[in-house]
């Protein structure tokens, strides 16, 4: 068991849950999810006053850990995502039911042979978001869980 996090700006004493809960949805652990959950925190990221481009790259890296939970944690059948703001920062987290990983001490380094077909989701959403960590689950709860971290503008702390 571990909880390792990006060396940016995430502490794990955060009490995450305790912002103010923008969007949180169960869905089916099936490739097929992942278009609509990305859309659906794309609408809440756009209205977040994050500019199109960090837009984008939180698409981005959503749409790998995503990917990474209907591929590598589904056998539960299922994949949670929830945004919210806190202190400044929007939160996504992707959270699935499977066994979870021990995953590699960061920084996440980008697989030497780049056309390999997988290995490429955690160095991505490391560089696409201001913080990324990933965490095993605990034994109420299981699974595993991705956060992925964007600051928003300062104007726009309290969506």
């Amino acid at each position: 068991m571990g909880n390792f996090e990006s060396p940016k700006d995430i502490s794990p004493q955060h009490a995450l849950n305790q912002g103010g809960l923008l969007f949180e949805r169960q869905f089916p652990a099936d490739a097929r999810i992942v278009p609509q959950a990305r859309h659906d925190a794309l609408a809440i990221c756009q209205s977040s006053g994050i500019t199109d481009d960090e837009c984008t790259s939180l698409d981005l890296a959503l749409g790998e850990a995503l990917a990474n939970a209907v591929r590598h944690g589904g056998s539960e059948g299922f994949v949670c995502l929830a945004v919210w703001s806190y202190q400044g920062n929007l939160i996504l987290r992707v959270h699935n039911g499977g066994p979870g990983f021990e995953p590699p001490q960061p920084p996440y380094p980008m697989p030497a042979g780049f056309p390999a077909t997988s290995g490429r989701g955690l160095p991505l959403m490391e560089t696409l978001t201001d913080a990324m960590m990933v965490c095993r689950g605990d034994a109420n709860e299981g699974g595993s869980s991705t956060f992925l971290v964007k600051h928003l503008p300062e104007a726009k702390t309290a969506i």
